[in-house]
């Protein structure tokens, strides 16, 4: 058991203390191992004006939030469609956000996962691209339950050679769901359209 600082009880597998949620961590431990309040801190100190105004200039979604800046993301306030995520990573892997490049540089560098795997909270899951080369996978699982829907994303950028691919893999269902389903997803469909 492992408990989050400001989010309750949580029940993982056990993860080597490097992975552990409730240690220190950078923005890239952080998106590693998904850590709920690294996050939900984040945002509080950024606070809700200045989030609103980011995710409006990002044009990330048509929709707002109307409650807790420090969880619009994890219940359902916030709805982005999988359109919507594919526009705004495409942006991002273009460069075309309105924030400095170092800035993407930081986030690309945080969302790099170890070849052949996608790391997360749960753990590690393979994720064996039948792509030429070695393929950089840079990438964001998610998972949430909201009004009894569950949903696992995966969402991030493929690069070989020189030229980045975008994808997003979603799955809902009220039935019960396995918090790997959007990597599972994503994988047999992405290799299933290796260039």
């Amino acid at each position: 058991m492992i408990i989050w600082n400001d989010v309750g009880t949580r029940q993982f597998e056990p993860v080597a203390p490097a992975r552990r949620p409730d240690r220190e961590h950078s923005l890239d431990s952080a998106i590693e191992s998904s850590v709920v309040w690294f996050f939900r801190r984040t945002a509080g100190l950024i606070g809700r004006d200045r989030m609103l105004e980011h995710l409006t200039s990002f044009a990330y979604s048509a929709d707002s939030f109307d409650d807790d800046v420090t969880s619009f993301w994890l219940n359902g306030d916030l709805v982005v469609s999988p359109a919507e995520q594919l526009r705004f990573l495409q942006r991002l892997v273009r460069y075309e956000l309105p924030v400095d490049r170092r800035h993407v540089e930081v986030v690309e560098s945080a969302l790099l996962m170890p070849a052949g795997t996608i790391t997360n909270a749960a753990g590690t899951f393979a994720f064996a691209l039948a792509w030429p080369g070695a393929p950089l996978v840079r990438a964001k699982t998610g998972y949430t339950t909201v009004g009894g829907e569950h949903v696992s994303w995966l969402v991030g950028s493929i690069e070989t050679g020189e030229r980045p691919y975008v994808f997003v893999s979603r799955v809902r269902t009220s039935q019960d769901l396995p918090g790997s389903a959007g990597i599972d997803l994503a994988l047999g469909v992405l290799n299933e359209h290796a260039p």
